[in-house]
């Protein structure tokens, strides 16, 4: 990551953010904690690696509100069964943002699967763009300050451990990282909802014949 923020700069990482926010499966995480390593050691402003990646995350995340507003629906029904998102699960994931909508929007950042769907749902629900854009713009500076200011503050601690130890323990955290939340993610928007489904009206008993 640090090659290629070395090489093409702020543009490179808006660009990634950009895309990842829009609903594309990249390493926005990554990238921002790299950029902030490269700030720590005075390569790149840590200012302007923030500010980059709030707008790359804004900018996308309203791309994919606009994408879910006007085509949002059509492309669910034309290609969503394709992409494991068929009709049925997709009407799960809108109540979970019927029912905990706020929340699923500001903490959609940090949670993989809900980055890449948080805009596209919320536009294909109709949700008023002014509150869209208030909330993300909380969540998207949230993120950007956790993970680019956090490795600004920890980046030399985390070059010696890298120096010492190599990356296999980075790995294998983030690997399990990564899996705990996909699977949290996936029940979460996925689990049934039989608790909440109305019980089906009883057969009336027919009166006993005397």
């Amino acid at each position: 990551m640090t090659e290629y923020l070395t090489s093409y700069g702020y543009a490179f990482l808006f660009v990634v953010v950009l895309l990842e926010s829009t609903g594309l499966p990249l390493p926005g995480e990554s990238l921002v904690m790299a950029a902030g390593m490269l700030a720590g050691e005075g390569t790149l402003s840590m200012t302007a690696v923030f500010l980059t990646a709030l707008g790359g995350s804004i900018v996308g995340d309203n791309l994919g509100y606009l994408l879910g507003r006007r085509f949002g629906r059509r492309m669910v029904v034309r290609w969503g069964e394709k992409v494991g998102l068929g009709e049925r699960r997709f009407a799960m994931v809108e109540r979970r943002f019927e029912d905990y909508g706020i929340w699923v929007v500001l903490v959609a950042r940090f949670i993989i699967i809900l980055r890449q769907l948080n805009g596209f749902v919320a536009g294909t629900m109709h949700m008023n763009w002014l509150k869209f854009l208030a909330l993300n713009t909380v969540s998207a500076a949230l993120w950007a300050g956790a993970y680019g200011l956090g490795a600004y503050v920890f980046g030399a601690a985390f070059r010696v451990f890298f120096a010492e130890h190599g990356t296999w323990p980075i790995i294998i955290i983030a690997a399990g990282v990564c899996l705990v939340g996909c699977v949290g993610t996936y029940r979460f928007l996925f689990r049934a909802r039989t608790e909440e489904e109305p019980a089906a009206p009883e057969e009336p008993v027919p009166p006993v014949q005397r």
